[in-house]
C-alpha cells in the first residue's frame, strides 16, 4: 500500500464521516518509509451538472495526458467531477509502478448539489486533509458570471445562464464560495476555468484565499483549458508560477488562433487570460478610492461610451477597470491616472490576449482592443436592486464607490 493511499484512508476514517471509500491496493505488511512532504497538491473542481457536461470527460482525459510530464512521487492531482449523467466522483490521477498514468476513483458520492457551500467544503476537507503539501492550487470549472448574484437570489439579475458554478438550477454566489473556502488551505493560485470570473469585485472578496487569481474577464472557449498543457504548468516549480499557469492556459489557443469563426472541436477564436496578484489588490482599492469620489458625486451618471466592455449583452455588467479610471481622469488629471496605472500594473502583472475572442452573445468575434484584463461593474440607475446587491461587496466600500452617491 502506498503512503499516499494510507494518508487518504487515515483521513477518511479519522476526519470525515462518509459512507464509502473506493481504493484498490495490494496488501503489504512492511511499513512504508516516512515520506517527505509533497511539493504541491492541485484540486480540479468540475461542477458540470449543466450544459457543459459533455466537456468534462474530455478535460479529464487531457489531465491524464498532461500528468505524464509531472513527478507523481512529489505531486498530487485530484479531480472532483459532477455531471448530468453520473453521480459525483473524486479521482486521483497518478502513476503506477511502471510509470503509466492511471486514474483511480477515491470516493463515489451520492447525488448532491456541487454548488452548495457545504458540499464544496466537504470535498476540500477530504482532499487537502489526505494530501497535504508545501503548496496548493485550485481550479474551479463550471459556468460563471463574475460578481453577479445568482438568478435565484435577486430578480434584477438577468444572468439566467451563468457568479461561479451551476448545478441544475442552483448557482453559487461569491459569498458562498468564500464561505466554502474556509475549509481549504491558502492557495498559491486559484484558476477559474469559467466565464467572466476575472473581475475586481471577485478578486477583492477572495483576496485572502490565494496568492494569485488566474482567469478571463470575458467569455472563455467552450472547451475550456487544454489540460494536456495546463497540468504540467500547474505543477511547475518556476518562481513565476502564476505566469507559467497563465501561459499553460493561453498558449495553446494562441497557437491555433486565426481570428475566424471555428467550433468547439476546432477552436480558432482565441482567448483572454490575466493574472491578478492578491497582495496588491488592497493598494489598487486605495488608489481607486482616491479617484472615484473625486469625479463621481451625488450618484451622477457615468459616461461609459469610451470604456471597453467585456460583456456584449445589452446589460453591460463588465467594463474594463483601467478604462473606467482613464475615462475619468486622463483628460483632466494625467498625473493621477499615471499614478493609479502604476498600481494597477503591479496588481495585474500579466494580461494575455489574442486580438479578438469569440462571444456567444453576438455569435461572432469581439475585439479585445482597449482591454486590460480586469473587469469592474459601473452602476446605472436602471439597476436599482442590482446596485443594492453590489453594496454587499467589500470592493464597493474599499474602492470608494460608497462615497460617490451610488
Amino acid at each position: 500500500m502506498t503512503g499516499k493511499l494510507k494518508k487518504l484512508i487515515l483521513a477518511v476514517l479519522t476526519v470525515i464521516t462518509v459512507t464509502t471509500v473506493l481504493v484498490a491496493c495490494n496488501h503489504n505488511d512492511e511499513p512504508d518509509p516516512v515520506q517527505e512532504e509533497d511539493l504541491r497538491t492541485v484540486l480540479v473542481y468540475i461542477a458540470a451538472d449543466n450544459s457543459l457536461t459533455s466537456f468534462a470527460a474530455d478535460d479529464v482525459a487531457e489531465m491524464v495526458s498532461g500528468f505524464a510530464a509531472v513527478d507523481a512521487d512529489k505531486n498530487n492531482l485530484l479531480v472532483y467531477v459532477d455531471t448530468q449523467s453520473a453521480k459525483p466522483l473524486l479521482y486521483q490521477i497518478s502513476k503506477d509502478s511502471k510509470g503509466a498514468v492511471v486514474k483511480n476513483i477515491l470516493h463515489e458520492y451520492e447525488e448532491q448539489n456541487s454548488v452548495y457551500p457545504t458540499v464544496m467544503a466537504e470535498v476540500y476537507n477530504r482532499v487537502f486533509s489526505a494530501f497535504p503539501a508545501k503548496s496548493y492550487g485550485l481550479v474551479l470549472w463550471s459556468h460563471g458570471d463574475g460578481w453577479l448574484p445568482s438568478p435565484a437570489n435577486i430578480s434584477a439579475s438577468k444572468a439566467s445562464t451563468r457568479w461561479f458554478g451551476q448545478d441544475g438550477t442552483s448557482y453559487m454566489d461569491i459569498s458562498s464560495l468564500n464561505t466554502a473556502l474556509n475549509s481549504a488551505p491558502h492557495f498559491d493560485f486559484i484558476l477559474f476555468d469559467a466565464c467572466f470570473m476575472q473581475s475586481v469585485e471577485v478578486a477583492y472578496e477572495l483576496k485572502d484565499r490565494a496568492d494569485y487569481f488566474i482567469g478571463a474577464p470575458n467569455e472563455i472557449p467552450g472547451p475550456g483549458a487544454y489540460y494536456t498543457e495546463l497540468v504540467p504548468a500547474m505543477f511547475s516549480q518556476a518562481n513565476n508560477l502564476a505566469s507559467t499557469v497563465a501561459h499553460g492556459y493561453y498558449d495553446y489557443y494562441a497557437r491555433n488562433y486565426t481570428g475566424q469563426l471555428g467550433s468547439n472541436e476546432n477552436w480558432t477564436m482565441g482567448v483572454t487570460v490575466s493574472v491578478l496578484k492578491s497582495s496588491e489588490v488592497q493598494a489598487l482599492a486605495t488608489a481607486t478610492a482616491a479617484i472615484l469620489p473625486k469625479y463621481i458625486t451625488n450618484g451622477s451618471a457615468i459616461n461609459v461610451s469610451s470604456i471597453y466592455s467585456y460583456d456584449p449583452r445589452s446589460t453591460y455588467y463588465y467594463y474594463d477597470l483601467k478604462g473606467l479610471v482613464q475615462s475619468l481622469t486622463s483628460s483632466v488629471d494625467q498625473t493621477s491616472f499615471s499614478t493609479w496605472s502604476d498600481v494597477f500594473e503591479l496588481a495585474v502583472p500579466e494580461h494575455l490576449t489574442t486580438d479578438k475572442t469569440y462571444s456567444s452573445f453576438i455569435y461572432g468575434m469581439l475585439s479585445m482592443s482597449g482591454s486590460s484584463g480586469l473587469s469592474a461593474y459601473i452602476p446605472r440607475s436602471s439597476y436599482v436592486s442590482l446596485n443594492t446587491f453590489y453594496h454587499s461587496y467589500a470592493w464597493y466600500s474599499a474602492a470608494g464607490w460608497s462615497n460617490t452617491g451610488w
